[in-house]
């Protein structure tokens, strides 16, 4: 962990190159990909080459090992997806899925791979990081397995550190979503096993929240109803909920046919008549 939040802070004080085609740059580096408003981390030691139609390449001159990275239209359930599928590598290699996918948090996802589809250990790791406006970034690292230990930190580092920046688009959408969010009171229900949850939302303009759950077992045998409040903020599509208890929460949030959808669920808006 100490590593992994040193690369990330060196990471932050680098100036950001824009990346350029059939270019080689040597870490430590941060490169920019403008139109896609992604920015990410080359560690020292190591080069990076962006190749048309292959993706930005990682390699070291001391060894086999590379790291490549390509962008993709992904949102976190097309990535998990993707990760129980197998895939073919240039020269037509065909790697597998092995073990579980893990998570490391809610954009970063990874899945160890073998070549072969037996039970050696994968000498193929696949990671993917999503963003916002179902942008995503899929790394796939390729080692020798006496390298593992130092592949694994290098690659966990790489994907840590890249990040994506909102597009002239996505600002827009964001300032005017954040204005329509500003007073609102909305409920919605999601079925969750053998539960309905109706949530009711208060967002207030000084930046307040009530947020109010109602769930019941299927056929109405009991009930729980829960209040929390805190702070609220709309940041890459994301309405943050920072409760006043220390627990945060992430709700997506889209706009379709003119309607708010909360992680996926159609919100009905009603009267606020607990806060402006």
């Amino acid at each position: 962990m100490r590593i992994i939040l040193s690369f990330l802070l060196f990471t932050l004080s680098l100036f950001s190159v824009e990346l350029e085609l059939n270019k080689t740059y040597e870490g430590p580096v941060k490169l920019t990909v403008s139109s896609l408003g992604a920015n990410m981390g080359v560690p020292p030691h190591w080069k990076a080459v962006a190749k048309q139609g292959e993706g930005l390449v990682l390699f070291q001159d001391s060894s086999k090992d590379t790291i490549i990275l390509r962008s993709k239209q992904f949102n976190v359930n097309a990535a998990l997806r993707y990760l129980n599928e197998t895939h073919y590598l240039k020269n037509s290699l065909k790697i597998f899925p092995q073990e579980r996918i893990v998570k490391i948090n809610q954009h970063i996802f990874r899945r160890a791979y073998t070549s072969n589809g037996g039970s050696n250990r994968a000498s193929q790791l696949v990671y993917i990081v999503v963003g916002s406006q179902s942008r995503a970034v899929v790394i796939n690292v390729m080692y020798d397995k006496k390298n593992e230990s130092a592949i694994k930190a290098i690659s966990m580092n790489i994907a840590q550190a890249l990040s994506f920046t909102a597009t002239p688009q996505l600002k827009s959408l964001e300032r005017n979503l954040d204005s329509r969010l500003k007073g609102l009171h909305v409920a919605y229900i999601k079925r969750d096993g053998a539960y309905d949850e109706k949530r009711e939302l208060w967002l207030c303009s000084n930046r307040r929240y009530l947020i109010q759950e109602d769930r019941t077992v299927a056929g109405g045998m009991s009930r729980v109803k829960e209040q929390k409040l805190g702070y609220w903020a709309f940041e890459n599509d994301q309405l943050v909920l920072q409760g006043d208890d220390g627990l945060d929460r992430l709700i997506k949030v889209e706009l379709k046919d003119n309607a708010l959808l909360f992680d996926g669920l159609r919100g009905y808006e009603l009267n606020n008549r607990k806060c402006q």
